[in-house]
């Protein structure tokens, strides 16, 4: 009983290391690869998100700009709406002046 006790600890010493080294060898390529695929992952993500936020600064960009567009406009075409009153005003004037002569 002893020596079938000493012969399977021998047997344990002897191939367990060769058993144990490539199944923790295998373990920690498996988690190794497992890190690269989230960190690519994130990357990729993150690269999405930037990209959007890229999209999104232009697009915000062309909007203040037409934006800033159409108010010139407007001011332009108020503008000329006042200039188009004073010179009916003063049309007006000038005909109320010519009948009250």
């Amino acid at each position: 009983m002893m020596g079938d006790l000493v012969a399977l600890v021998a047997v344990i010493c002897i191939f367990g290391p060769a058993v144990i080294i490539p199944v923790t060898a295998m373990v920690l390529k498996h988690r190794k690869e497992m890190v690269r695929l989230e960190i690519e992952r994130r990357t990729t993500v993150n690269q999405e998100v930037l990209a959007q936020l890229d999209a999104l600064r232009r697009e915000l960009a062309e909007l203040r700009r037409t934006a800033t567009e159409y108010d010139m406009s407007l001011q332009a075409n108020l503008e000329n709406l006042h200039e188009r009153v004073r010179a009916l005003e003063q049309q007006i004037d000038e005909r109320t002046q010519l009948r009250t002569f």
